[in-house]
C-alpha cells in the first residue's frame, strides 16, 4: 500500500521566529503574483505557511527560506485588520537560507552558460 501524504517545497519570507524546548516555529510568507495587462508584475495576495521543525537551522539576520516538508492541516488567525486570515501548517524535513540573486549571478559570472545552437570550439570560456 502506498503512504498518503502531502510533501511541499517552498522558498518565502521568513516573517517569525519562536524557539520552544520541543523545536522551533516559524511563520513564513509567499508572494501570490500576477501579472497586469501592462506586462509587470503585482503582488496581489500573500500565503501563508506555520512551520515547526525540531531541528536548529541558525535564522537570525535571514530574509528568505526554503523549506521542504509535509502539510500537516491549516490554522485560522485574526489579521491586523480585523479580517480572518488562514495558513497551511507544515513539518518541516528540511530549512534552507535561500540564496540571494547576487550570489546566484556570480555563480554565472565563474561558470559561464554555453548557447546550445552553437558549437562549442577551442576557444569556449571553460
Amino acid at each position: 500500500m502506498v503512504k498518503n501524504e502531502a510533501l511541499i517545497e517552498l522558498t518565502g519570507w521568513l516573517n517569525d521566529v519562536k524557539e520552544f524546548s520541543w523545536g522551533t516555529a516559524l511563520k513564513v510568507s509567499v508572494d501570490v503574483r500576477k501579472k497586469t495587462p501592462e506586462g509587470t508584475w503585482e503582488t496581489v495576495d500573500k500565503t501563508i505557511y506555520d512551520v515547526t521543525t525540531d531541528g536548529k537551522t541558525p535564522l537570525e539576520d535571514v530574509k528568505q527560506v526554503t523549506v521542504k516538508g509535509r502539510i500537516t492541516g491549516t490554522n485560522t488567525f485574526q489579521k491586523r485588520d480585523g479580517s480572518t486570515g488562514s495558513a497551511v501548517k507544515v513539518r518541516a524535513e528540511s530549512i534552507v537560507i535561500a540564496s540571494d540573486k547576487r550570489e546566484e549571478a556570480a555563480v554565472h559570472e565563474v561558470w559561464p552558460t554555453v548557447n546550445p545552437n552553437q558549437a562549442i570550439t577551442e576557444s569556449a570560456p571553460f
